[in-house]
């Protein structure tokens, strides 16, 4: 039977839409598998690295306690110089501090963190202090100069860049090495000598960022040659410290010496009392401290 014009007009768009939409079909699952092939590529060529994030609030300064403040998990994004598992022997020392505050989630990258030194060598001790006076919004974590101010006037830094490992009102408890045990207790003895001396605490802004102090206050003496033949002060210390007490160093102590002479009749008197006052507020804490224990 013949095809009139019309029918046949039709069957012919038909097959050209037909065909038109094989073609798009075709198209559209070419693009999809595309896109399917990328993704995977992609998908394949994703590096997930073990990081560390901060799982606890970190001050400036402060202490970064490893695995007590920090959290190992798995990143696909991650910045190139953050603490891994395979440097973190470098950065995640006893010694490791934060240059910033750092919040919690936050990656841990090399950058934030300040490595000093070696860990605590042999002479390094826990010492508590109960005769500074100490600035009324310190904290445990915060760091501090300890300073000498004289009568007079003069001021001189006997500690630098203490960490303060624990703190309650009126006692700090800080690491000290043997050289700074006896150049802290010469300060306190003459703190005591000399009336209207003060022993103070000064806190770091950003101790993270800010670098240590120098040390001005030079010991008598008598504790220099202690000094010099304890045999519990490191080499290291003996020579840091040999250089430290130059002529104008020595200046500086004869300026002591001078305002020390003013209280040579009462300075046994001084001592004893200041003494006895320290002795007692160490009893008084250290009572108060074993009956919260329960344990005697």
């Amino acid at each position: 039977m013949a095809m009139n014009p019309m029918q046949k007009k039709a069957r012919t768009s038909f097959l050209l839409g037909m065909l038109l939409t094989l073609v798009i079909t075709g198209l559209v699952i070419v693009f999809l598998i595309l896109q399917i092939s990328k993704m995977k590529q992609e998908q394949e060529a994703i590096v997930y690295r073990d990081v560390y994030v901060v799982s606890q609030q970190v001050t400036s300064g402060g202490t970064i306690l490893g695995m007590v403040q920090l959290q190992k998990v798995e990143a696909t994004v991650a910045p190139n110089n953050a603490v891994t598992p395979e440097n973190s022997i470098t950065y995640l020392t006893q010694l490791a501090t934060s240059k910033i505050q750092l919040e919690v989630g936050t990656v841990l990258t090399t950058d934030m963190i300040n490595v000093e030194g070696t860990p605590d060598s042999a002479d390094v001790r826990l010492q508590e202090y109960n005769m500074i006076i100490l600035p009324t919004q310190l904290l445990a974590g915060d760091t501090v100069d300890i300073r000498l101010r004289l009568p007079s006037g003069e001021d001189y830094i006997v500690l630098s860049k203490k960490y303060i490992e624990q703190t309650n009102a009126d006692t700090i408890w800080v690491k000290v090495s043997e050289d700074e045990i006896l150049t802290m207790s010469n300060a306190i003895v003459e703190a005591y000598i000399m009336q209207g001396a003060l022993l103070y605490a000064t806190t770091y802004t950003d101790a993270g960022l800010q670098g240590s102090s120098t040390p001005t206050y030079v010991a008598s003496n008598s504790v220099i040659n202690l000094m010099n033949a304890d045999p519990n002060i490191t080499a290291v210390a003996k020579t840091e410290l040999a250089a430290r007490y130059t002529e104008a160093a020595r200046a500086q102590r004869d300026t002591v010496n001078s305002a020390l002479g003013g209280y040579a009749e009462d300075a046994t008197a001084n001592v004893e009392d200041d003494t006895n006052q320290e002795i007692l507020k160490q009893q008084t804490a250290r009572q108060e401290y074993v009956d919260s224990l329960g344990i005697y």
